[in-house]
């Protein structure tokens, strides 16, 4: 009977947990998007760090899942470089003694691309597990994140005004979709109370 408590505590932690971690993503990419919508001209600066503080969060959240979930190495893996390419992004002032902050946006450009292939190709879900609904949410999400890394990798002169404007529709559409999925999870966490 305590094991089944014990259990049953430790599962409303991790809701409680992720419903956070999610609810804080989705506020950086809504600050995101409407910065780029209403001062874009002082949003470049911005730009790296909120796609940087973003990526990190991300990154620590698919560590964490991937650990209690094993689901898949690559996601693990995915995880630890995104956290790493964030952070890198937010202290690239610092680290650019180290690394060239264009290596720095191609890292975190990869990052981003390859999230949205696993997020298109369905690599989130588990199997009959998956949410009804989430492939489509995953679909679209995925497709921006291509889009967002892609042009990232290529782009040489650094963000450029298409990076900013895929930036913010990615940024507003990525940060409904997450708060979405933090209202669910909330209410999932309630639900098992």
């Amino acid at each position: 009977m305590a094991e089944n408590n014990n259990q049953d505590h430790e599962a409303k932690h991790k809701i409680n947990v992720l419903f956070w971690i999610t609810l804080i993503r989705a506020l950086l990419a809504f600050a995101l998007g409407i910065s780029l919508l209403f001062i874009p001209d002082k949003t470049h600066k911005m730009l790296g760090n909120f796609m940087g503080m973003f990526w990190l969060m991300s990154g620590i959240l698919l560590v964490r899942q991937e650990m209690h979930l094993k689901r898949s190495k690559l996601l693990l893996v995915l995880g630890i470089v995104g956290a790493l390419a964030g952070l890198m992004m937010v202290t690239r002032d610092l680290s650019r003694h180290w690394v060239a902050e264009d290596m720095v946006k191609n890292i975190l450009g990869a990052v981003i691309l390859l999230t949205g292939i696993l997020h298109v190709s369905g690599g989130f879900q588990i199997g009959k597990k998956a949410m009804l609904g989430r492939t489509g949410v995953s679909i679209v999400l995925g497709v921006f994140e291509i889009g967002l890394g892609a042009m990232l990798i290529i782009s040489k002169t650094g963000l450029d005004q298409r990076v900013y404007i895929v930036a913010t529709i990615w940024a507003l559409v990525g940060g409904s979709l997450l708060l979405i999925d933090a209202i669910r999870q909330r209410r999932q966490g309630k639900a098992s109370s």
